[in-house]
């Protein structure tokens, strides 16, 4: 299996992506404005992440729907691959695309809330009366998930990718704490961080453990995306997967807004708040915890990183034994855009191709390539129950152990705001209070209320929000 060497390689593509010159509509062959060529074929442009790796995934399904000869009242569908622009983003380049009529007619690489914003301005369809979309989600085991992904009660993306956003734990550490595994609820959690707190100056500094947890960017308004990470992750599992946003209202749970906060609350100033390159990567990591990072996978193997004695994935943490663990989902998928610019034939072609990657027959086998070209969980609901994936995850029990929490998996906000709103719950919320945070004993989290009060109030503002 390739698993490793595509790790390596994804990786290096995250730093140094490069983008095919010439995106825009197909105009090869002969193919004319509206997507049907000279000699009755339809040209179906497709746009990929601007990663090569992603691109040599679609780039080998569309060469295999080509030669599978599918038709469209008679005309042969062929799907034409690109990357998409990344300067100075890729939703940037998508959004012009759509201004000046240059869109494909389908696309992968967008979360939840671009989608929301393409929805907002009626830039793509919605699928969820759609039977081919419904058979899908059947094909793959997402009923679970899928209702994750509504935007105002419709559904606009099919989901390809899932990276669950959980804890990372310095297995050596936890041990040497007393504890043989990850901590599930706050009770237990609080126990390791206050144990910690007890023989930080003894076990841990003979370990080299000098700080509970790395997160440089809590204070950082900057780097609004990893709240995220840091803070909608245990939103989600401690208010049961309740949303932020619905709509034009701020939905948010104080208390689970509260709780989530005063959680990270509860590493005070044992935080490691400077920046270190890869913590996992030294023969004996200083921190006892991170926010897990999956990507990283392969560069925790090469350096001998061995999963289950050096590390472990610990699951988001829930309030009491047998609540569900919801995580936040890095995870991205798939959209078809509804432009004039594109024809109903193209539209039906992209449609085909889509139903025929994922259908019944094939969609197991897609998403075993993909897995095995990216290194990034698909979204499924039976990765650990499969049998086409019962090699990899036999051998990769990290992949295994991250596959678990899949179906508890959020994705990221839907609105068009998201960086208004998550820059003002940094600047209003986490960042006064990591400060206050920052100077208390681990074990004893600071009152959370007047921050998130204030983030709640400056969220409403900056989205617009009721």
């Amino acid at each position: 299996m390739k698993i490793m060497k595509a790790m390596a390689i994804v990786a290096a593509a995250a730093m140094t992506a490069t983008v095919l010159a010439g995106c825009g509509k197909s105009g090869g062959n002969g193919a004319t404005a509206n997507g049907s060529s000279s000699d009755g074929r339809i040209a179906v442009d497709f746009w990929t992440a601007p990663q090569q790796v992603q691109y040599n995934f679609w780039e080998s399904k569309a060469q295999a729907f080509n030669e599978a000869g599918i038709t469209i009242d008679g005309k042969k569908v062929e799907i034409k691959v690109q990357q998409m622009p990344e300067s100075p983003s890729s939703e940037a380049g998508i959004q012009n695309a759509i201004a000046t009529g240059t869109v494909p007619a389908v696309s992968e690489n967008i979360n939840r809330g671009f989608a929301a914003t393409l929805a907002a301005s009626g830039a793509v369809y919605d699928l969820s009366g759609e039977e081919w979309f419904n058979e899908v989600i059947g094909a793959r085991k997402m009923e679970k998930t899928i209702t994750n992904w509504a935007i105002g009660g419709k559904q606009y993306v099919l989901p390809v990718y899932v990276n669950p956003m959980i804890w990372q734990w310095n297995m050596k550490a936890l041990k040497a704490l007393g504890f043989e595994e990850a901590p599930k609820t706050v009770d237990e959690f609080t126990a390791v961080i206050k144990e910690f707190a007890a023989q930080r100056d003894t076990a841990m500094k003979e370990m080299g453990v000098t700080h509970s947890f790395y997160r440089p960017s809590l204070t950082r308004p900057d780097q609004w995306w990893d709240r995220w990470y840091d803070f909608q992750m245990p939103y989600e599992a401690l208010t049961g997967g309740k949303p932020w946003v619905e709509g034009n209202k701020l939905a948010l749970d104080k208390e689970g807004a509260i709780e989530a906060f005063e959680l990270i609350g509860l590493f005070g100033n044992s935080i490691q708040s400077g920046e270190i390159s890869s913590i996992w990567t030294e023969a004996d990591p200083s921190v006892l915890v991170t926010i897990n990072a999956p990507w990283e996978i392969s560069l925790y193997r090469e350096n001998n990183k061995v999963y289950g004695e050096d590390y472990v994935y610990g699951q988001a943490v829930v309030k009491k034994e047998g609540d569900i663990p919801y995580n936040f989902a890095d995870s991205k998928g798939l959209v078809f855009y509804n432009n004039k610019s594109i024809s109903d034939e193209e539209h039906k072609g992209a449609v085909e191709f889509v139903k025929w990657v994922y259908n019944k027959e094939n969609s197991a086998q897609t998403d075993l390539d993909w897995l095995n070209a990216t290194t990034m969980l698909p979204v499924r609901g039976d990765l650990n129950d499969n049998e086409a994936f019962a090699d990899v995850m036999k051998e990769y029990p990290e992949l295994a152990a991250l596959a678990e929490a899949v179906p508890y998996s959020i994705p990221s906000i839907a609105t068009e705001k998201v960086t208004d709103i998550q820059t003002a719950l940094t600047e209003s919320g986490t960042a006064p209070y990591m400060n206050e945070v920052m100077n208390a004993e681990p074990g004893n989290a600071p009152d959370a209320t007047p921050y998130v009060e204030a983030a709640m109030e400056a969220m409403k503002r900056a989205g617009g929000l009721e």
